[in-house]
């Protein structure tokens, strides 16, 4: 569903993604794991066209993404989710406004039709009784499981996760962390970028670790984490397990 071919994406001070090749078929439950500044969230936010590789090719369903091609952009991010660290929610809105407004504005649906499906999605996540509430009345577990929401009910064949615990307090994590594990035993295909190691190892089909804008290892779950190969994989998990 999504192949990357040799990415290079340099900042000012930094190079961001060097040389990173890899592919996400359907159904498959990628981790992207490694230390802050390794290019792991750079890495998801040019999938989805939000940043803009310098060199290389990406591919969404075999058609190669032209980031001038606003058209296409938006095609891309119609079918393909994006759940943000900060939520990113609409603090005018309602919970049921927030994530209705893209199946009515975008996908044509109907009003009805929109917040019907809204409704059994919420009710999936544990929040039917604040679908009237603002973003300023939810806790930040509740905004995120919005978040989650709000994804979902754009239909798409995948979501991209950029580390969706870290803005929450401890507490809350597990509650965030427990949609997203449903949602991996639904076959959704999903791109998580998380520093939460044990949920990594339970719910991913794959797990890719990256250091310095580079894919240093990829692999299953059992294999990266029990038997990882290379030094620096070794040394990051001697510090975060």
């Amino acid at each position: 569903m999504i192949r990357i071919e040799n990415a290079y994406k340099r900042y000012p001070d930094i190079i961001a993604l060097d040389d990173v090749s890899c592919e996400i078929a359907m159904n498959e439950v990628v981790c992207i794991i490694g230390p802050s500044g390794s290019g792991k969230s750079t890495l998801l936010r040019c999938i989805n066209g939000l940043e803009v590789i310098d060199k290389g090719s990406i591919y969404i369903d075999q058609e190669l993404v032209d980031y001038r091609n606003e058209q296409q952009l938006n095609a891309i991010r119609t079918k393909m989710g994006f759940v943000f660290q900060q939520f990113n929610l609409f603090p005018h809105l309602s919970a049921m406004a927030n994530i209705c407004l893209g199946p009515i504005e975008v996908l044509g649906k109907s009003k009805e039709e929109a917040e019907s499906q809204g409704e059994e999605l919420l009710k999936r996540v544990g929040l039917y009784d604040k679908k009237d509430a603002f973003p300023n009345q939810l806790s930040g577990g509740q905004k995120q499981r919005l978040a989650i929401v709000r994804a979902l009910n754009m239909d798409p064949e995948a979501i991209l996760f950029d580390e969706p615990t870290s803005a929450l307090d401890p507490e809350m994590v597990k509650e965030v962390l427990d949609v997203i594990r449903e949602l991996a035993k639904k076959k959704l295909t999903m791109v998580i970028v998380t520093h939460e190691m044990n949920f990594a190892k339970e719910v991913a089909s794959r797990v890719i670790f990256m250091d310095y804008g580079k894919i240093i290892e990829d692999g299953n779950p059992q294999q990266l984490f029990n038997n990882p190969q290379s030094p620096r994989l070794q040394d990051f998990l001697e510090k975060v397990l």
